[in-house]
């Protein structure tokens, strides 16, 4: 047996979580897994896992080690793809990074109606406010708002995108309109902790400079949702996306204020990473996304 075979297996039981599993997964025998994973640790010279009668758990060199088998099998089974019939049409796990703002909005339509167009494509959705590593946590694709700092990545605008702030009209009758982002400082406003620097929200004056103001408020959350939902029962205000509140400003349920001194125009992203040969799965989402939302 080569090393792939070893990786493969190793992939799966961190993936299953027992060796149960993924021999069920891999259609072979326990012991045969089990034996797998000994020669593998015997080979690195490393134990891999942790063994117990509940569970198995990585040791040091194992989640080092996993982060690598994980990316190298899913390169593997692209390779095999690029030079076989099973390339015409994409099928293997799609693995998407997306922000809760898109879980709440254009995520539910779109990704449904994406898998009947292509149903041997299964679809891993990890939904998270932070910046992931794409290549150390094997990520395929991430959605991500605002412009792209590192090289080793593809960005693919997928629609222009803009931020409002945004509170209910009773909530802005009872402690009033700020006229100017300084003015939040007398204001709730409700805090997406898993934002960059979460209690600094940027405007840009009249002059177009940037002007970052220091916010507080009552409620903290790394949970879009509730946050919406707050600011639509009147308790404060918050700062969201155009895919994020677009709806609930066309019911009237919300309404804008700083208009003036929002920052310039963004986009909404696809980001991956850099290949001279894009795996077709990857290539036939964002091409997807692109065709869906520019219309």
């Amino acid at each position: 047996m080569t090393i792939l075979t070893y990786l493969d297996t190793f992939s799966a039981v961190i993936e299953h979580g027992s060796f149960t599993a993924a021999a069920q997964a891999l259609g072979i025998s326990k012991p045969v897994v089990s034996k797998q994973i000994s020669l593998l640790e015997q080979q690195l010279g490393v134990q891999l896992l942790h063994r117990t009668t509940r569970r198995l758990h990585l040791t040091q060199a194992g989640e080092v080690f996993a982060s690598y088998s994980v990316r190298i099998m899913s390169e593997v089974q692209e390779a095999e793809q690029s030079v076989s019939r099973l390339q015409s049409e994409p099928r293997g796990r799609l693995r998407i990074s997306a922000p809760e703002s898109l879980a709440m909005s254009l995520l539910p339509e779109v990704l449904p109606r994406f898998q009947q167009a292509f149903p041997k494509l299964e679809l891993k959705v990890r939904i998270t406010g932070r910046f992931v590593d794409l290549v150390e946590e094997g990520i395929d694709v991430a959605l991500r708002v605002g412009t792209l700092d590192d090289s080793s990545l593809i960005a693919r605008k997928l629609m222009p995108c803009s931020f409002h702030v945004c509170a209910s009209t009773d909530y802005l009758n009872r402690h009033g309109r700020p006229k100017h982002p300084n003015e939040l400082a007398r204001h709730n406003c409700l805090i997406y902790s898993q934002g960059q620097n979460p209690e600094t929200w940027h405007f840009r004056d009249g002059q177009g400079k940037r002007l970052n103001v220091k916010v507080k408020g009552n409620l903290h959350s790394d949970t879009g949702s509730l946050l919406m939902n707050a600011a639509l029962n009147n308790a404060g205000i918050i700062i969201a996306p155009t895919f994020m509140v677009r709806s609930v400003l066309e019911q009237g349920r919300l309404e804008t204020v700083l208009d003036d001194y929002m920052p310039t125009e963004t986009g909404l992203y696809a980001v991956y990473p850099y290949s001279r040969l894009v795996s077709k799965k990857v290539r036939v989402f964002v091409d997807y996304l692109v065709e869906t939302w520019s219309t």
